[in-house]
């Protein structure tokens, strides 16, 4: 239900503070390097649990080959169960976790908040309920295909709205037709008209930290602005609404200027159980580069020189949503 942002390779990072565990095996379930992130009540990532108001599990499950993360979250105070889903990743993205099969989320008071049903791809798919803390059910959307993924040949869905509902039950929104509010639990939110299950006329919303307005056509963004605490108000359309970061060299002369500075000792190459390395990392906010992560068992000095030759090329801009600059994950391949 979240907002979505151009991706190709690149993925809103949102950031959390990690600790490791020791590994064990339990049953067929292999457990191992277990993190756990802690949040303040707004999503915010903490450093410890009892300054949290949730604190979330992500264990790797099943072996190399068929790989899945247990994502489990829990309310501090009580240490009731917030949300339940497994995972092809590891790392939250702008769409959310890519979950497969069902995903749940529950209020503190124990009553399910929502319950979401995703392919093998992480595609929503089938229907998905959504729920007041009294149980009374809030909106209905059901996921209807509409073409074939070109670069993975997986399906694409769109939600459709089937109703949406008060806390009372009065009905504001029937088969696609009428008002819709979409709430996230860090109490961000966008609400407007639909019209014939397309965005129409007037919406607005809050997210990263400003109110914003946006008037669609049809279901088409026409213009936006984002309304800044500080009075500035930046506009935007549907060319300018989404950018990714922007590298300090065009793509071919960048990865060049990385294979020049990466220097490692011929020793540590048959270490590698592969020549391909996948090296995601932030571009955070001023464009500066953090969070260096590696797939696979890449030995520490791998890692370094790697990371030293991406940092060392030069400056990035930062991504943008709406006018504002946002961190975003970038991974590159680096073949040695």
């Amino acid at each position: 239900m979240k907002g979505s942002i151009l991706v190709l390779i690149v993925l809103v990072l949102i950031g959390a503070t990690t600790e490791a565990f020791s590994s064990k095996v339990t049953g067929e379930v292999f457990i191992k390097d277990t993190i756990v992130n802690y949040f303040d009540k707004s999503g915010n990532s903490v450093g410890s649990k009892r300054a949290s108001h949730s604190y979330q599990c992500i264990v790797p499950v099943g072996d190399d080959s068929s790989r899945l993360f247990n994502i489990v979250s829990y309310y501090t105070d009580t240490d009731s169960m917030k949300s339940f889903a497994y995972s092809l990743d590891s790392t939250v993205g702008v769409f959310g976790w890519k979950y497969v099969g069902e995903s749940t989320v529950y209020y503190p008071n124990g009553q399910l908040k929502s319950l979401e049903k995703f392919d093998t791809d992480g595609v929503p798919i089938d229907s998905s309920y959504y729920y007041y803390p009294t149980g009374k059910l809030k909106m209905l959307v059901l996921h209807i295909d509409t073409a074939q993924n070109p670069f993975t040949g997986s399906r694409m869905t769109k939600p459709y709205h089937l109703l949406y509902m008060d806390s009372l039950g009065n009905y504001l929104l029937k088969r696609g037709n009428g008002f819709l509010r979409l709430d996230n639990s860090d109490g961000t939110y966008f609400e407007g008209e639909l019209k014939d299950n397309e965005k129409e006329g007037r919406w607005e919303g809050f997210n990263m930290g400003s109110r914003y307005e946006e008037q669609y056509l049809g279901g088409v963004l026409q213009s936006g602005k984002r309304f800044r605490a500080n009075g500035e108000v930046i506009s935007y359309d549907a060319e300018t609404k989404e950018s990714t970061p922007i590298l300090p060299l065009k793509l071919k002369q960048f990865m060049e200027a990385v294979y020049r500075k990466i220097d490692i000792p011929d020793h540590l190459i048959p270490q590698l159980k592969s020549s391909l390395i996948n090296v995601t990392f932030v571009v955070n906010k001023d464009g500066r580069l953090s969070n260096f992560k590696y797939n696979g068992d890449i030995p520490i000095e791998i890692k370094e020189k790697i990371t030293t030759a991406i940092q060392s090329v030069g400056a990035w801009k930062p991504g943008r949503l709406q006018g504002e600059p946002v961190a975003i994950n970038y991974t590159i391949p680096i073949r040695l």
